[in-house]
């Protein structure tokens, strides 16, 4: 046995990255590091069965013409050789690139996974195997140190971990602790042959500029063992970062509110209690936040440091409503001292958050989808009532001139064209630039509830009455209106009259 077999033998029963009852895809690209997994896969289960079955999965991702399509063919010739069946898709990179507006890299990363992950469900294989080395690891630490990172990212890439948060299948490197220099000197003593993907030498590719001329820049000017020492910075940071996993699994069963869902399957949306996310020390917020992420099926790769801020900072705020889009993949709210994450929409949808309810005056109304209750009163004006109720009245309490109201009342969201006289103004204004002048934000602006007449505002709740309606020396009855949180107490005093 090789020394490169032998420390291949060794990482699998450290690291359990298979058993012998397991099917396996091997992703072969024909590149050294794929032909290298697929000899020494194939030639280790021979002295003893380490896997049941194995299947060979190629995409040829229509990039480089001839190129390609010679890949293809390799890989085929490959499988015939093994006596291993193979599974072959063709995807146009490009073209799936320009839909999604993405950089070519991401979008062959990400289809090159689900094609591994389809290939895996076909032939009911629970273990993916692919060919990154230490020298990829390598520079991908240094890659996400330059980008910049957290403790997560210095990590680097994990011998072992699932293909997805709720996945059976598991995502394998049992070269991940070779070097590329050893693996090329193990194909030449198989006499083995393999493919060179010239794209790897293009120097426009920052990824590929990190190989070819940074980290050699480093090793010959500053460390010869740069890759080594990057290495040994992620298996430092990973068992820190396990560590602070373990008190932030410990602390999640506290934050994350239970609900009912099904085992192994991914949430529509995740509650955090904010209360007890603000007890724990910064750095074990972040990676609840983060387990929260993963949760809902969402791609960690797409948030950073500052979003992880981001999120964190809004539950800091005092709003007892907040609503705001993280990016293009999560969605939060803010209710209740609870933090709501998801990955479908709470916001920004294309009919109003409230449909029209007609209010009852006098009595309660209760608005069941943003649980408030609207209640409307009726009084005179005698006794100092009127200046009691100034005094002790928040911005979810007004009082308008109850003759100046032609029945019915109705509540709902904004609708495009709104207008009304802000009181105070010099005249009318449309609510659109209302809420601009007042800094609501886009994501809330449909969640703030307007009380019409004659389909028209009268008073946006929490914000300013119209002009219209208000209150004048002649007044003689008014229509107290109050707003009130149906499971929260929003302090809503109305004096009684002496």
């Amino acid at each position: 046995m090789s020394r490169l077999q032998k420390q291949v033998v060794r990482v699998i029963r450290e690291y359990d990255l298979f058993k012998a009852n397991d099917r396996m895809i091997l992703g072969i690209s024909g590149g050294p590091d794929s032909v290298a997994l697929l000899s020494l896969i194939f030639n280790i289960n021979c002295l003893g069965a380490i896997y049941s079955e194995v299947t060979i999965a190629h995409l040829n991702h229509l990039l480089r013409g001839r190129e390609s399509e010679d890949d293809e063919q390799f890989v085929r010739n490959l499988a015939k050789r093994f006596e291993l069946p193979v599974i072959v898709e063709r995807k146009d990179i490009k073209d799936a690139a320009r839909r999604q507006k993405l950089s070519l890299e991401e979008v062959a990363r990400k289809e090159r996974y689900k094609f591994l992950e389809n290939a895996a469900l076909k032939v009911n294989a629970n273990v993916i195997a692919v060919g990154h080395n230490a020298d990829d690891n390598a520079e991908t630490i240094l890659h996400r140190i330059i980008r910049g990172t957290g403790i997560l990212g210095v990590n680097g890439m994990r011998p072992k971990r699932r293909l997805a948060p709720f996945s059976k299948i598991e995502l394998v490197r049992p070269l991940l602790f070779s070097w590329r220099k050893d693996i090329v000197t193990y194909l030449k003593e198989k006499q083995l042959s393999y493919r060179i993907d010239s794209t790897n030498f293009e120097k426009d590719k920052f990824r590929s500029k990190i190989r070819t001329e940074l980290i050699p820049f480093l090793e010959k000017n500053y460390n010869f063992g740069i890759k080594k020492s990057l290495i040994k910075l992620g298996e430092i940071t990973t068992q820190n970062y396990y560590f602070l996993k373990l008190q932030a699994d410990t602390l999640s069963e506290k934050v994350f509110i239970k609900k009912n869902e099904e085992k192994d399957k991914v949430p529509g949306e995740v509650i955090l209690d904010i209360h007890k996310l603000k007890n724990a020390p910064p750095i074990l917020q972040q990676i609840i936040i983060r387990e929260a992420i993963v949760r809902l099926g969402t791609p960690l790769r797409e948030f950073g440091y500052e979003n992880y801020k981001d999120i964190l900072n809004l539950s800091k705020q005092k709003k007892t409503f907040i609503n705001k889009g993280i990016k293009k993949y999560l969605d939060i709210k803010i209710e209740e001292n609870k933090l709501y994450l998801s990955n479908k929409k709470y916001h920004l949808e294309e009919k109003p958050v409230l449909e029209e309810v007609v209010l009852k005056i006098p009595g309660e109304t209760k608005l069941v989808k943003l649980k408030y209750v609207i209640k409307m009163e009726v009084r005179e004006i005698r006794n100092g009532f009127l200046e009691k109720f100034k005094k002790n009245k928040t911005k979810y309490n007004e009082a308008i001139d109850f003759s100046k109201i032609n029945m019915p009342l109705t509540v709902r969201s904004r609708i495009q064209g709104d207008r009304f006289w802000p009181l105070g103004s010099r005249g009318i204004k449309k609510v659109k630039d209302f809420f601009i002048d007042n800094k609501i934000p886009v994501m809330e602006r449909n969640l703030v509830p307007i009380v019409t007449m004659n389909g028209q505002p009268i008073w946006i709740v929490g914000f300013r009455i119209d002009d219209r309606v208000r209150i004048t020396k002649e007044t003689k009855k008014i229509l107290i209106m109050s707003f009130v949180a149906l499971s929260m107490s929003i302090p809503v005093r109305l004096p009684s009259e002496s």
